[in-house]
C-alpha cells in the first residue's frame, strides 16, 4: 500500500492504529489486552521499523483530515503544530524531548504536502524512542479530529484512506 510513493504494510498500519488506540483509551483498560496482542503480533511479523512507518502513514492521513497538504492555511498549520508540540511535551514520562524536533519536521512535511513516510525514510535512522513520540502525536491528532468532527471521525476517515490506498 502506498501514500504518494512510500510503501507500508497494511498490517503495520493497523497495528500502529492499535498502539494509538491504547493511548486514546486510558480510561478503558479493558481494551488494552486485545490491542496489545495485535500490536505484538504485528511487531513480530513486520518489525518495529515498519510499525513506525505505519504510524507515520496514519499521521499523514490524520493531518489530511484537518487540512494538511492544502494550499493556504499556513497560519493554521503553524498554530496547530505549536499546540501539538506543547501537548506532546506534556507526555514527558513517555516522550523523549530529543524526539520532538523530528515530530515537528514530520508534521511540517505533511502540512507542506509531502509524504511523511517517504520524508522520514530519507531523514536517516530512527532512534528507539522516536516511535513513542510519533504514536503520541497520532493519538493527539486523532483526538483533535474527533473533537472537531465528532466521536469516531478520525477512525472513519483513516479507514476510508486505508481502503483507497489498498484499491
Amino acid at each position: 500500500m502506498t501514500m504518494s510513493g512510500a510503501q507500508v504494510q497494511v498490517g503495520a498500519v493497523q497495528a500502529a492504529w492499535d498502539q494509538a488506540s491504547i493511548l486514546r483509551s486510558l480510561d478503558q483498560p479493558s481494551a488494552w489486552p486485545a490491542l496489545s496482542e495485535r500490536v505484538a503480533t504485528a511487531a513480530a511479523l513486520y518489525g518495529a521499523e515498519e510499525l513506525s512507518r505505519g504510524t507515520l502513514w496514519l499521521i499523514g492521513g490524520a493531518l489530511h483530515l484537518v487540512g494538511g497538504g492544502r494550499l493556504g492555511g499556513e497560519g493554521f498549520a503553524e498554530q496547530f503544530t505549536r499546540t501539538l508540540m506543547d501537548k506532546i511535551g506534556q507526555w514527558g514520562d513517555v516522550v523523549e524531548p530529543s524526539d520532538l524536533p523530528m515530530v515537528r519536521r514530520v508534521v511540517t512535511a505533511v502540512f507542506d504536502g509531502r509524504d511523511p513516510v517517504a520524508w522520514r525514510d530519507s531523514a536517516g535512522p530512527v532512534p528507539d524512542s522516536e516511535p513513542r513520540a510519533m504514536t503520541c502525536a497520532l493519538a493527539l491528532i486523532a483526538d483533535f479530529v474527533d473533537h472537531v468532527d465528532g466521536p469516531g471521525a478520525a477512525e472513519r476517515g483513516l479507514l476510508s484512506a486505508l481502503s483507497r490506498a489498498i484499491d
